[in-house]
């Protein structure tokens, strides 16, 4: 069965098959993260295995089952082809979610059609245009102004950043609910530690800081040295309000890589 990005986040639960097609597969490792983070929110214990359909069943055939387990797994699997499908329609679904991407174009028509005729699958549409981008765009950063989303969709279309790390940062800009930072960073978006006002700047490294020292939310894709820099940060913040002497310069040369 056919379903839009945005539409994702009302659909993420356990025994959940969502299936990715076209020829946009940068989507893929956003969604699972996506998707991960979702079930996160509802599960104590989740964890996300890349596979292939040979390396699940391999794996299935194996394991024990064990009476107490409780952990939900996330299965991302790649390279979904025809030869797969009875595969696929054996899944166990118990503790499980898996998110399958088609393969090969030649090697994967049959598979695609009858995962998207499936009511039990979830078939997204991912191909490399702005209806496609659109709809991440309401899945990752829901609710903001349509003119937002226009020009995220401009910088997904000329940058080679993947679309974790892009959509990490859009979302840390938006975590106080402050647009103008977002517009800072669409704005000045080739050269973005440099051309961020000093709050903004002092905030949104402060923010991947937390995230990373006292969450433990991955932040490596900011290529800042975050360990043990939330006082720095704050202390940043505090000299910078007080108008006291404060060089950007000074602050990069301590946390850039």
């Amino acid at each position: 069965m056919k379903l839009e990005f945005r539409n994702v986040p009302y659909n993420v639960k356990e025994g959940q098959i969502f299936f990715l097609y076209g020829n946009y597969k940068k989507a893929f490792d956003l969604f699972c993260d996506f998707v991960a983070s979702k079930l996160k929110e509802r599960r104590a214990s989740v964890q996300i295995k890349n596979c292939t359909v040979a390396e699940y069943e391999k794996n299935r055939s194996f394991s024990q089952c064990d009476l107490f387990e409780n952990r939900l797994t996330c299965y991302c699997i790649k390279g979904v082809e025809d030869k797969h499908l009875e595969n696929i329609k054996n899944f166990s679904r118990e503790n499980s979610v898996f998110i399958l991407e088609s393969g090969d174009f030649f090697k994967s028509k049959k598979v695609t059609e009858a995962l998207v005729k499936d009511p039990n699958v979830l078939a997204l549409a991912s191909f490399n245009n702005n209806m496609t981008f659109l709809s991440l765009c309401n899945m990752i950063l829901p609710k903001l102004p349509s003119v937002i989303y226009n020009e995220i969709v401009k910088i997904i279309n000329e940058t080679d950043e993947s679309l974790i790390s892009l959509f990490r940062k859009l979302s840390l800009l938006l975590d106080d609910g402050n647009l103008e930072n977002l517009k800072d960073y669409i704005k000045n978006k080739q050269s973005f530690l440099d051309d961020l006002e000093d709050i903004s700047l002092i905030r949104f490294i402060l923010q991947a800081a937390i995230k990373e020292n006292i969450l433990g939310k991955d932040q490596s894709y900011t290529n800042l040295k975050l360990k043990q820099k939330i006082y720095f940060l704050m202390d940043a913040e505090i000299k910078r309000k007080s108008e006291y002497p404060f060089n950007k310069n000074y602050l990069l040369k301590n946390l850039v890589i």
